[in-house]
Order: structure tokens, then sequence, then C-alpha cells
């Protein structure tokens, strides 16, 4: 098995299924080790198992915004001055 990198810094391809070829026939034995450490009730186990069996749950986060507040400060704007020219002559 090769440890050399695609120019992206991965893996080539093939290289990732060779490695599942060679890891498949651990596949039982994986399991049942992860049946016992879910049967103690050991959290990493159970954490594992919840998070392949439905995903990883959505991070929320709480935005909270004062409307009374503004989004810039206009202080720090330069003042612009408008002038009316005469250019129709």
């Amino acid at each position: 098995m090769s440890g050399l990198k695609g120019r992206s810094g991965r893996k080539p391809q093939n290289t990732d299924l060779e490695m599942i070829k060679r890891l498949t026939v651990l596949d039982d034995q994986a399991f049942e080790e992860l049946k016992k450490g879910i049967e103690r009730g050991e959290f990493a186990f159970l954490k594992l198992y919840f998070h392949m069996r439905f995903g990883r749950p959505k991070q929320m986060q709480d935005i909270t915004i004062n409307s009374e507040q503004p989004l810039f400060d206009l202080s720090l704007m330069p003042e612009i001055l408008f002038k009316k020219t005469d250019n129709h002559g």
C-alpha cells in the first residue's frame, strides 16, 4: 500500500479502496466490539453508534440582533459635500 498523496494532498482513490478491502475482513469483529462497548454503557461507543446511525447533530447557534443598535457607526463615515455645478456651458 502506498503512502503517497495526490497533488491535492488527498490520498489517491485507489489507495482508499485498497484500505477498505483490507479492513472489510474485520467488519464482524469491529461490530462485535462496538456492541460490547454499548452494552457496557461506555459513552464513546454510544456516541460513535449514534453518529454513524443517525449522523452528527446539526450545530445550532443563537444569534441575537438588537434592532436598536446600528450596524455601523455613521460618525466614522467621511463627510461628503455635494456642490451644484453648471456644466451646461
